[in-house]
């Protein structure tokens, strides 16, 4: 045995191993980028590749967005299919670099991120979709105004029943972003259970009305037509008048909700 071959046998199996995960790493990369191909592309260029935001908009159409979402809905719940309707919906429309956005990192936010019940998943997953397209400066109006908006709106809509399971359901209005207040007072006033059929198909209708009203924004923003309108209602603008902002006179707060479905009113004895 030479010198040449004496090195070679002294590779150690860990560092064989780290040389097929390079490899393989790569290779990966190159798969995803290269349409499947096997193209060895490294992670700087696989980095350099993908666009820092905004990206480009172009308009959609809500109720093909609605429909994306309803549909999405059942493979990923509630964020997966808010966002992936979006940003399906833009790659069709506008190709690349949609198509390098991984709609599967969306899935950790169902039921609130993990069955947690905190935010809304589908106002998660849309509120991604406007992040991706929206200058920095603009980004918290429209997340701001899709918020608002679910607080009062009545889910689900009617605009799924001509192909949902449920058609005519009941509706309910969760004063709250969060996913347990939504869910919630729906179950009470529907009277089904949180893990019925029912629910979730009523969860998918909502998934997209939600993606559908973040594609009206969005348009509107794009068009130079967005008007903020969502305000606080009077009761809770006297909550936030005490307790949020350093103009307050408790400072001791952070939100833009209706305080008084889970709180009541404090000041009643």
């Amino acid at each position: 045995m030479d010198k040449k071959e004496a090195m070679s046998a002294k590779m150690t199996r860990r560092e064989f191993l780290a040389g097929a995960g390079g490899f393989a790493a790569g290779a990966a990369v190159g798969a995803v980028l290269g349409g499947g191909a096997l193209s060895l592309v490294s992670p700087a260029q696989a980095a350099e590749a993908v666009p820092n935001g905004p990206w480009p908009y172009v308009k959609l159409d809500p109720e093909v967005v609605r429909k994306k979402g309803y549909e999405s809905y059942w493979q990923g719940g509630c964020m997966y299919g808010a966002g992936k309707a979006i940003i399906e919906a833009l790659r069709e429309k506008a190709g690349s670099p949609y198509n390098l956005f991984p709609a599967d990192m969306l899935r950790y936010g169902a039921g609130g991120v993990a069955g947690w019940g905190t935010l809304c998943g589908a106002l998660n997953g849309a509120c991604a979709a406007i992040n991706l397209v929206t200058p920095n400066a603009d980004v918290a109006k429209l997340t701001g105004e899709l918020l608002g908006w679910y607080t009062n709106q009545p889910f689900p809509g009617k605009a799924h029943d001509a192909y949902a399971k449920f058609k005519d359901q009941k509706q309910s209005v969760a004063r709250s972003p969060l996913c347990h207040a939504s869910v919630s007072n729906w179950c009470a006033a529907s009277g089904f259970k949180e893990g019925s059929t029912e629910r979730k198909d009523r969860c998918a209708k909502l998934t997209g009305d939600v993606a559908a009203k973040a594609v009206e924004l969005l348009n509107a923003y794009f068009d130079g037509k967005f008007v903020e309108q969502f305000k606080p209602s009077e009761g809770t603008a006297a909550c936030m008048g005490c307790h949020v902002g350093p103009k307050s006179a408790l400072e001791n707060t952070l939100t833009k909700m209706d305080c008084t479905p889970c709180h009541g009113d404090p000041h009643k004895k």
